[in-house]
């Protein structure tokens, strides 16, 4: 069986954007090191 990630990039408007899809990057290259096949994110 083939695990997927997937993620919808919504975040406060008070965060900052650059630092949150720093953090998605990050959690997406975690689920890679564990063995995720797959990372989708939406729009």
């Amino acid at each position: 069986m083939r695990l997927g990630y997937f993620t919808m990039p919504v975040h406060p408007a008070s965060r900052n954007p650059t630092e949150t899809l720093r953090e998605d990057r990050e959690i997406i290259i975690l689920a890679d090191q564990l063995g995720y096949y797959d990372a989708f994110v939406g729009e």
